[in-house]
């Protein structure tokens, strides 16, 4: 299950690579897909955390911390996190023989879910955005 699960990760970074690498071939492919990936995690935190807040109507999850002494560990984490998995270790490499050899219709359907993950954490970023303005966290 893990195995699988870091498979699906590289896949989603090997695509990323590969879209960076097809619009500007400058060498910073692998460190933009990094980028994108820790952004979507950072997404998907906001998310998680401001679905929360909407659950129990309370914007004081953390009333003791300020939430930048949060927020800058787990960013730093991940950049660590991120950068020894792709940039460093490479482990991605293991599996790229594997990913190019992919038909061409599998890869199509890969890239448009990619493109769903992207713009769907994006999406889900903007509509949490939206119903916590229609709240009223002040009571």
């Amino acid at each position: 299950m893990i195995g699988k699960m870091k498979k699906i990760y590289y896949l989603l970074f090997y695509k990323l690579y590969l879209f960076f690498k097809s619009i500007s071939d400058d060498g910073f492919a692998d460190w933009k897909s990094a980028l994108v990936i820790q952004t979507l995690q950072i997404f998907g935190l906001l998310i998680l955390f401001f679905q929360l807040i909407l659950v129990t109507k309370n914007k004081n999850l953390l009333p003791d911390i300020d939430s930048r002494f949060i927020a800058i560990p787990i960013g730093i984490g991940l950049a660590i996190f991120n950068y020894y998995v792709f940039l460093h270790y490479r482990g991605w490499k293991a599996y790229e023989d594997e990913f190019k050899m992919y038909s061409k219709q599998k890869n199509r359907v890969i890239n448009f879910i990619v493109f769903c993950v992207v713009f769907g954490t994006l999406s889900i970023l903007i509509f949490t955005f939206y119903q916590l303005s229609l709240i009223d966290l002040s009571k």
